[in-house]
């Protein structure tokens, strides 16, 4: 345990030092709360002893700044001070102080209040080693959780991906949202589509206009299968009632509850925006200049108007972001000859396929088919606007 003793007075610094090294503390010693915050950063302190009156940085400033630095584990805080007044004690306590002692100093209750702040830093320690662990717990199973789906499906898991940024991203800039929230909302957009693991592959790629009446009935039981997956891992409960309710419609038109307007959670109705905005994107192959009407149908009807109104500024940045590139993005579909590639052209190994500038006829459109075909590349290359 290493504790750092402030004081001006050279005489009480060294009794202060020799009485705890001789009860098994490491000392640091700084003359004043200004050298002391100097030498905080460079020592791994656990703990403070200062006196309240010095020069340059008093004690309680001295807290207040320790307070307010991003460390990465809790110090506790002794000030020492012969101001004894009530006054005096609320002023330390608000100011961050964990612990008071006044003047004149007894060594032998020092020592008690150290022991004290020792066994309040070791279970602070221990909380944290705990947290870690629920949190790397809680990660490993969204990773899990994640590769099932990519495995599953490849279009499905691109899908996920995007989702999860997108559910963040809109989750952020959501002033209704706190950011504790954040994980959970990312890893429901995450998840959002778990549920359909398990079901016939077709439904993962039709749209429900496309779907039979079975084909339809079967789909809608995506959103409870996952929740039902989700709520085996105590640690995703959050995120699995998000996942039930993640195709719920502003206007209780949705499923599989029929709620609507503020029964339907915030994160629920974010991945809801973030999964219809991927699909116009990458699915229905919307232009952006093109997404603006469609987006505003969905205002009062499927979404709130507030995401509705963050999904057209996303779309305003990527619009933006389209025009400064001279490049697209095109299907291997929708290649036509007289096209030129923008990029070079890589199998998934990473191995050269093709290089950037070749102009692409029937033969070069036919290759490029054929390695998709076998799983080496991607869908999509990149062609000059």
């Amino acid at each position: 345990m290493k504790i750092m003793i402030v004081d001006d007075d050279v005489t009480t610094l060294s009794l202060l030092e020799k009485s705890m090294t001789k009860w098994g503390y490491s000392i640091v010693k700084a003359e004043n709360g200004k050298l002391a915050i100097e030498q905080l950063q460079a020592s791994n302190i656990d703990m403070i002893v200062s006196d309240w009156l010095m020069p340059e940085m008093d004690g309680l400033t001295l807290c207040e700044k320790v307070r307010s630095l991003d460390l990465n584990h809790y110090i506790y805080i002794i000030l020492i001070s012969a101001q004894d007044t009530r006054t005096d004690v609320v002023r330390g306590l608000e100011g961050g102080v964990d612990d008071y002692i006044t003047k004149p100093l007894n060594l032998e209750e020092l020592r008690v209040r150290l022991e004290i702040g020792a066994r309040i830093i070791k279970l602070e320690r221990e909380l944290n080693q705990k947290f870690v662990a629920i949190k790397r717990n809680y990660y490993q199973s969204i990773h899990m959780f994640t590769q099932l789906l990519e495995t599953y499906n490849a279009t499905l898991g691109g899908h996920s991906r995007r989702v999860g940024r997108l559910s963040l991203e809109l989750a952020k800039h959501n002033p209704s949202v706190l950011p504790e929230n954040y994980p959970v909302i990312e890893a429901a957009g995450l998840l959002h589509d778990i549920g359909l693991i398990g079901l016939p592959s077709s439904l993962v790629t039709k749209g429900v206009p496309e779907m039979t009446g079975d084909e339809k009935s079967l789909y809608h039981t995506h959103a409870e299968r996952g929740e039902a997956i989700l709520n085996q891992v105590d640690l995703l409960r959050p995120v699995a009632s998000m996942v039930r309710w993640h195709h719920e419609q502003y206007n209780g038109r949705g499923f599989p509850d029929g709620l609507s307007k503020d029964r339907i959670p915030m994160g629920a109705f974010i991945v809801s925006a973030a999964s219809i905005y991927d699909k116009l994107v990458y699915q229905l192959k919307c232009p952006f200049d093109k997404i603006t009407d469609k987006l505003q149908t969905l205002r009062g009807y499927q979404l709130p108007s507030e995401l509705v109104d963050l999904l057209l500024e996303i779309n305003l940045e990527k619009m933006a972001a389209e025009s400064k590139r001279r490049d697209k993005s095109v299907d291997i579909d929708e290649l036509k000859p007289g096209m030129v590639l923008a990029s070079d052209v890589h199998m998934k190994s990473g191995a050269f396929v093709m290089a950037s500038k070749t102009t692409i006829d029937q033969v070069v459109i036919e290759k490029l088919k054929r390695y998709f075909e076998l799983g080496n590349i991607s869908r999509t290359v990149f062609i000059n606007k």
